[in-house]
């Protein structure tokens, strides 16, 4: 089973909380992140880190991601 991408955070220490709390709820999460946006801190575009989960997963993991950010406000 492949994963797919549920969100694209910047900057990415956004994308290392959300993978935290996703991973709280269960489902597993692997941040991807060009070298070269690691390198020269850039986080836009390609080189913004992307949240990705198992294809299984996607669906509660943008629901609980909504939830959160209904809460949060």
């Amino acid at each position: 089973m492949g994963e797919l991408r549920v969100l694209t955070a910047r900057p990415s220490v956004q994308a290392q909380l959300i993978k935290g709390a996703l991973e709280a709820e269960g489902i597993a999460v692997r941040l991807d992140r060009d070298a070269l946006g690691s390198v020269y801190g850039l986080d836009s575009g390609n080189f913004a880190t992307k949240v990705l989960v198992p294809a299984g997963d996607v669906e509660r993991a943008r629901q609980f991601l909504a939830e959160l950010e209904s809460t949060d406000r």
